[in-house]
């Protein structure tokens, strides 16, 4: 899911694009930013502990001087890293500094959830986001695809009724959640469709695809989901996790 502010920024898909427009200090107009859950002030601006992509070549420069905030784009290539880029909210004409210190994969900006709301002065985004993203919390059922051969009627799935049939490759891109999350589609109506799922503790990211429904009022992540998001143990000390969710494009 892409989230509705409409922005100004030299944002591009292929790597060697992105290292020629940042160079000649060209923009791109009306890519679309989502918001991540960085918070570098509350980590000391320490890349790492965001497991920023760019850590492994600025982790030593943080924090940085006149820095506003965080960004992630897709496919960075060495050439762009630590590189700032004024983003424009082109609803509005409020304006931010970011520098790029990520990769991600909607198509445009990942901004840090601060400068987000800095941007979002009419509300307009947080009000496209909200019927489409929540934190909640995430409990975990043992579906285990794998063991399975992803078929979704063996592990009395929900969506069977309707996604059993779809091929190999479409069951196992992603892992597996049941859905009953406050916002955005339900029942059938959310049956294949892909959530990106984001550890609020952690900052750890995974897709999963909807392949049943819950009554947690929140995610019920596969198992092998659950523990690639549970990186610092406290999910499996406290029985679940905290978790934002949204949807987003499954690339089928």
């Amino acid at each position: 899911m892409q989230r509705g502010l409409r922005l100004l920024g030299a944002v591009w898909c292929a790597w060697c694009v992105m290292a020629a427009m940042l160079a000649s200090g060209q923009s791109a107009n009306n890519v679309r930013a989502t918001y991540h859950l960085y918070n570098p002030q509350q980590n000391g601006w320490d890349l790492i502990t965001a497991s920023a992509y760019c850590a492994t070549w600025d982790m030593l420069t943080s924090p940085w001087p006149g820095v506003k905030s965080m960004v992630g784009l897709r496919s960075v290539d060495p050439l762009a890293l630590a590189a700032e880029i004024l983003v424009t909210n082109a609803a509005t004409g409020a304006e931010a500094t970011v520098r790029i210190v990520d990769q991600c994969a909607n198509g445009g900006l990942d901004l840090d959830v601060n400068v987000f709301q800095q941007l979002d002065t009419n509300g307009l985004g947080n009000q496209q986001a909200s019927a489409q993203s929540g934190i909640v919390q995430s409990t975990y059922h043992l579906y285990q695809p794998e063991q399975h051969n992803w078929d979704l009627v063996a592990v009395s799935a929900y969506c069977a009724t309707w996604d059993a049939n779809k091929p190999f490759s479409w069951r196992s891109k992603y892992g597996w959640t049941a859905f009953c999350g406050p916002a955005g589609p339900q029942g059938q109506a959310s049956c294949g469709k892909c959530l990106r799922v984001t550890n609020t503790r952690t900052g750890d990211e995974q897709i999963a695809r909807i392949v049943d429904e819950c009554q947690n009022g929140g995610l019920d992540l596969d198992v092998s989901v659950f523990q690639r998001l549970n990186s610092d143990g406290n999910g499996n000390a406290q029985g679940h996790l905290t978790v934002h969710y949204e949807f987003e494009d499954c690339g089928d």
